[in-house]
């Protein structure tokens, strides 16, 4: 997986973060399709496992 371009927060950096992790989402579909999972319902697994995480990293979680 490819960093930052740039060590400090600059314009782009979410956006080169997304293009960073998208392979391995890619490849996480690709898994769970091999696995019988249909790749919308990964994918909307997928969502819902990053927001809860979201919340997890961000203390927002309710459940906490």
């Amino acid at each position: 997986m490819n960093g930052p371009k740039h060590d400090n927060k600059y314009a782009d950096r979410a956006i080169d973060c997304q293009d960073a992790v998208a392979a391995g989402i890619i490849n996480l579909l690709d898994e769970a399709e091999k696995a019988g999972w249909d790749r919308v319902e990964a994918a909307k697994a997928i969502v819902n496992v990053a927001i809860g995480i979201h919340m997890g990293e961000t203390g927002t979680d309710p459940e906490e």
